[in-house]
């Protein structure tokens, strides 16, 4: 697992520094640095993949696009090092530093020669962030579609739900190969059927009651097809299937990667989540804020980025379900959530928001989910 991360002179962050635990939450107004300390993740791991971390670092595809070096360069930095330092949980550091004035207008920034870790390389494989172990699911990903391409390298031997930034477009193929295959309880109840596919459809079931979801292979053998229904509560309504993506509700199926990706998910596995909450009623991303905190009890690592106060505020109840009960909720001690802000010369500033074991802030910064508060004053005393 990956406990601390270092990045420095890229893109707003002059030099951020954190701690990550099984589960880190990343939170604070837009364009604050929250998806670069990601993209300073997903960076290392596709440049790894393509075989050419050791020579620098690839800023485009498949897992995102960062454009050229003078784009990934932090604007008012003394020198042009780019560097990303991460140590693991049984105490290896790793450093990698890119030299982007070697060239601006370049897409690949050549390693700067005191890049110590280059010779490490070998070693990366064990990490969840180089491996198969891994998932991540952008804010950008699928929703409303029910046809799904094939790829079988990419679900079937690296085992990924996403090929292309994140967009879990692998999904019915990852659910069609790997759908009856059991994994970790997820279950509030005594249910049996521990398979991938069963589990998927109880949680989806918590955002929209009754829904139910199958998959098939497409005609061609080249696609996959998932089609949603509803089963019926009584005698008396006859169950629905076969209604194709566009015809529900679109938070069924633009989050169904995310409840894939952490059902999937070994103990020991990296899963990366931008806004989770999106196109979800509160209830339903609160849900989703438990099945978040499960995965990470679990020892699955998890870093969320979100912009839902129903997603903190889910987090919360599993730490204060754990302080009165160990065998629920999650640990507080394995929660670290950033808030992140800009004052001074477009730099990437965080605070850390402590979450206590009864589940409430040690101290909870001006603007931290805090809006509903002052429109609550604004109209009553106004």
């Amino acid at each position: 697992m990956i406990t601390k991360l270092e990045i420095s002179n890229f893109k707003s962050h002059k030099h951020t520094f954190i701690h990550l635990g099984h589960l880190t939450v990343l939170t604070g107004i837009n364009g604050c640095g929250k998806t670069s300390v990601i993209q300073s993740l997903l960076l290392l791991r596709q440049s790894f993949l393509k075989n050419r971390l050791a020579l620098g670092l690839d800023l485009n595809q498949p897992l995102c696009n960062i454009g050229i070096a003078d784009d990934a360069l932090y604007q008012l930095a003394e020198n042009g090092i780019i560097s990303f330092v991460f140590s693991t949980d049984n105490n290896d550091k790793y450093t990698f530093e890119f030299d982007a004035e070697k060239g601006l207008n370049d897409s690949f920034i050549r390693k700067h020669k005191y890049n110590e870790a280059a010779s490490q390389i070998e070693k990366l494989g064990s990490i969840s962030l180089f491996n198969n172990d891994f998932q991540y699911i952008s804010a950008s990903r699928w929703g409303g579609r029910s046809i799904f391409p094939k790829e079988s390298f990419a679900v079937e031997v690296q085992k990924q739900i996403s090929q292309a930034e994140g967009q879990g477009e692998l999904v019915a193929h990852f659910l069609y190969k790997y759908g009856s295959d059991n994994v970790l309880n997820y279950y509030d109840t005594d249910e049996q059927d521990l398979s991938l596919l069963a589990q998927v459809v109880y949680w989806e079931q918590k955002i929209s009651p009754n829904v139910t979801i199958n998959v098939e292979a497409g005609r061609d053998n080249n696609s996959f097809t998932i089609g949603y229904g509803f089963d019926g509560e009584n005698e008396q309504t006859k169950p629905i299937r076969d209604l194709r993506a566009e015809n529900i509700g679109f938070g069924i199926s633009y989050t169904l990667p995310v409840i894939v990706a952490i059902l999937s998910a070994r103990p020991g596995a990296l899963v990366i989540i931008e806004n989770p909450e999106a196109h979800l009623h509160p209830q339903g991303q609160s849900e989703l804020a438990r099945l978040i905190s499960k995965a990470a009890s679990f020892g699955v690592q998890v870093i969320v980025e979100t912009h839902s106060d129903h997603i903190i505020n889910g987090i919360q109840i599993a730490c204060k379900e754990h302080g009165e009960n160990v065998e629920k909720g999650i640990d507080n001690h394995s929660v670290r959530v950033y808030s992140f802000y800009r004052k001074v010369k477009h730099i990437s500033q965080i605070e850390e928001v402590v979450i206590k074991s009864d589940g409430l802030l040690e101290l909870q910064p001006k603007g931290f989910f805090d809006q509903a508060e002052n429109d609550m004053y604004k109209l009553y005393n106004s």
